[in-house]
């Protein structure tokens, strides 16, 4: 019986220790994950006047604004720094923008039907299967559209891609 308990006593100490340990050590822990968002992207001068995407006086894109000028976003979006990325210079537009979303995939999808051609996109095709890809076209330009279900009850990801079409 005193044996028993000895050995009661070193494993409570023991998975206390443990506990402790992993709780000290883990950097995924949710307090200890940094919430930051990294700082918007800086543009070239003469990328923001040839684009117009900023206002004068302007130095860093606003989080959650618009990064191109010619390409629609819907209201209420939340973009993911760590999975976009966007390089543009005076003579060439890249990027693929991630973004987490509320609305129906369906709304989100007639979103871009409507708005699209305001500014000078031409529909090519739509995909249908796991999710919804929209591939538009304009002079110099492909941007394809895509959004995807996350689950019941999760925000929709919505993934736009701007490239050159040559």
């Amino acid at each position: 019986m005193k044996q028993m308990k000895r050995y009661f006593s070193m494993g409570i100490i023991l998975i206390t220790l443990v506990s402790i340990l992993f709780s000290l050590g883990c950097g995924s822990m949710p307090w200890k994950k940094n919430n930051e968002q990294p700082p918007p992207v800086e543009l070239l001068d003469e990328t923001k006047q040839a684009t117009g995407n900023l206002p004068e006086g302007t130095t860093t894109l606003i989080p959650g604004s618009q990064r191109f000028k010619d390409v629609p976003l819907p209201d209420k979006v939340k973009e993911d720094f760590e999975r976009s990325y966007v390089y543009e210079s005076s003579t060439i537009q890249v990027g693929r923008m991630v973004y987490s979303i509320r609305a129906d995939a369906n709304d989100v999808a007639q979103f871009y039907v409507k708005e699209c051609p305001k500014h000078g996109w031409k529909l090519d095709n739509v995909i249908q299967g796991n999710g919804i890809q929209l591939n538009y076209s304009k002079e110099g330009k492909k941007l394809q559209v895509n959004v995807f279900p996350q689950g019941i009850g999760r925000p929709k990801q919505l993934v736009l891609t701007l490239t050159p079409s040559e």
